[in-house]
């Protein structure tokens, strides 16, 4: 696979070379200095506020917490939101978030855990994987809780379907998979940059299971009303917004 490269955006201070010039070391990624960048491959940017991002030609994909901010609003004001209604967290557990991608839903869900509390979020892909890990602590966040909730995180770059046959019974609390839609909403406007990076691995009931033997409390999944898991899975509960078409459906192990 040929390695890809990091730069830093135009006019760079010493602290962007010096972060980019240490990421590629790291990730073993090949740094170029921006005025001498020739390239038709995806490459990393080193942004000002040391947050990376991913370009090509005129696309570019980065990290931002998204609808994030008001669905905790929501959440404050009516105490409603499907995800966090059904996971019921009591501050202290271990969840795992099969399919990080921007983090926008792992943030939400890290809100609502303590200090011994913990979130592991898998990305299957190197993009989404480098720009949101080296991001989401950089992030400058205007919100106390977002900045809180970001440092209660570990980012893995893994593919869900290797990795949790991998895991040993009852490793974590709750295990959580939003996959990517079979039916897509295009509207949202917060996802479209990621598809072009996004794995796209179809779930399948021998997934669950072994999301159920490796999860204590309970296992959430997300899928679009019309997707085929519906058909494929008999799950305890089924809630969600008829009106966006998004459910969760949860298997109680308790």
């Amino acid at each position: 696979m040929e390695k890809l490269i990091i730069t830093t955006s135009h006019k760079p201070s010493k602290e962007q070379i010096q972060r980019a010039k240490q990421l590629a070391e790291e990730y073993g990624l090949i740094y170029k200095n921006r005025r001498h960048l020739k390239t038709n491959n995806i490459y990393f940017v080193v942004n000002k506020d040391l947050t990376v991002k991913v370009k090509r030609d005129d696309f570019e994909f980065f990290f931002h917490p998204s609808i994030v901010k008001i669905r905790m609003k929501n959440f404050v004001s009516d105490k409603m939101d499907y995800l966090l209604n059904n996971m019921d967290l009591k501050g202290n557990e271990t969840v795992l978030d099969l399919t990080f991608g921007l983090g926008s839903e792992a943030l939400l869900i890290s809100s609502q855990l303590k200090e011994n509390g913990k979130l592991i979020g898998l990305e299957g892909s190197f993009p989404i994987y480098f720009v949101v890990k080296e991001s989401i602590n950089y992030y400058p966040y205007k919100i106390k809780w977002l900045k809180e909730s970001a440092k209660k995180i570990e980012i893995i770059n893994d593919n869900y379907k290797k990795f949790i046959r991998k895991q040993k019974d009852k490793s974590y609390d709750i295990v959580y998979c939003d996959p990517m839609f079979e039916n897509p909403v295009f509207e949202s406007s917060a996802l479209n940059p990621l598809r072009k990076f996004a794995v796209y691995d179809s779930l399948e009931p021998s997934d669950i299971e072994e999301m159920k033997r490796i999860s204590k409390d309970k296992v959430i999944i997300k899928a679009h009303v019309k997707d085929s898991i519906w058909d494929k899975y008999k799950f305890d509960k089924i809630d969600g917004s008829k009106n966006s078409g998004v459910f969760y459906g949860v298997i109680f192990l308790k």
